[in-house]
């Protein structure tokens, strides 16, 4: 029994592995932390020292996040990821410039800009404050150990074609691509890397598509909840308590379609002040027990729209909703009893 158990654990381990390195390979097929290689990673010592910086940030924030920050909203984890980040960065960035400042003036205003790496923020709140400690201990390493190889062969192959030297070493070639060094060089050899990685998961895991890398649905979903946080928070007229709601679960298309819903009944609203003229001088004409009628459907609503309020779990959105069918039903009321008084 427990042989089963270690090797659902050994394979579901190896699964999290392949798809945080190979299939969501942070820097080949979702872009992530981009900037910092075209800019930095010109040399392989360059490159060495920032796959050395994003492994440690990684490796931080994601067991703390894991640990401590799964019940802290969203608006809140974010900043702390950027806080731990500058943290970490920041002595890093007083030690290279007190010790090693031709490596200081080669990252430039980038070394600092390491604390904010957006690469911390999507796995922190993709997998950190969804999983368990080790889990993210586990993805922090591996995509650590993807982008660093990534970075370094990147760093290496800008070094050596276009400076001819490995490390500072020479190396005798015929020819130097002086262009490497620039920003459009790293860029075209993280383009090849990315090609050949893609060629690779569509032969050996093909219903494993790497384009599924791009899907933006985890970031409006989260973006989504955030905003309803903030509503939630900030921007509570119903006084509604912080348990979830009904408002909370609403989606885009039931937003749009009451919002539709209430154009219509605006434009509707306006004919029924355009005929009320009309309808008040026919009232006048109707027998008593016409009027005994209304009075007594009027309470009725009035009492039934009492019960509605009282309900424990219901939102503004709800109330608004079923003003509205109150309201079509009003409407189609009076409609019908102007008919029946012109009949007469």
């Amino acid at each position: 029994m427990k042989s089963k158990v270690n090797a659902t654990e050994r394979m579901k381990n190896l699964r999290m592995i392949r798809t945080s390195a190979v299939i969501r390979n942070p820097l080949l097929l979702e872009a992530v932390g981009l900037c910092p290689v075209v800019a930095i990673a010109s040399t392989l010592k360059a490159a060495v020292f920032l796959a050395l910086i994003t492994a440690l940030e990684l490796i931080v924030c994601e067991t703390l996040a894991s640990r401590f920050l799964k019940n802290v909203k969203r608006y809140v984890r974010v900043p702390v990821y950027f806080l731990t980040g500058t943290v970490i960065v920041y002595p890093i960035m007083y030690l290279v410039t007190r010790f090693v400042p031709s490596l200081s003036l080669e990252f430039g205003v980038f070394l600092p800009l390491m604390a904010v790496n957006s690469l911390l923020a999507l796995h922190c709140e993709r997998v950190a404050v969804k999983r368990s400690v080790k889990d993210s201990f586990i993805d922090a390493v591996s995509v650590s150990v993807s982008y660093g190889a990534v970075t370094v062969l990147t760093g290496f192959l800008r070094e050596i074609l276009g400076n001819g030297t490995v490390s500072g070493t020479a190396v005798n070639l015929p020819v130097k691509f002086s262009v490497m060094l620039t920003p459009f060089g790293g860029l075209l050899i993280l383009g090849f890397c990315a090609a050949l990685l893609k060629f690779y998961i569509y032969r050996k895991y093909p219903q494993s598509s790497p384009d599924r890398a791009f899907n933006t649905s985890e970031v409006r979903s989260s973006l989504r909840g955030s905003l309803r946080e903030l509503m939630n928070d900030d921007f509570n007229p119903y006084d509604e308590g912080e348990e979830g709601t009904a408002a909370d679960s609403l989606t885009d298309a039931d937003s749009l379609y009451k919002f539709r819903r209430k154009q219509s009944e605006n434009s509707e609203k306006k004919k029924i002040k355009a005929e009320k003229s009309k309808k008040e001088e026919k009232k006048n004409k109707k027998p008593k027990k016409e009027k005994n009628k209304n009075t007594e459907s009027k309470i009725r609503k009035n009492d039934a729209a009492e019960k509605l309020n009282s309900a424990a779990e219901r939102t503004y959105l709800d109330d608004f909703s079923d003003m509205l069918t109150d309201l079509e039903n009003y409407k189609q009321k009076e409609h019908n009893g102007t008919e029946g008084g012109d009949g007469e």
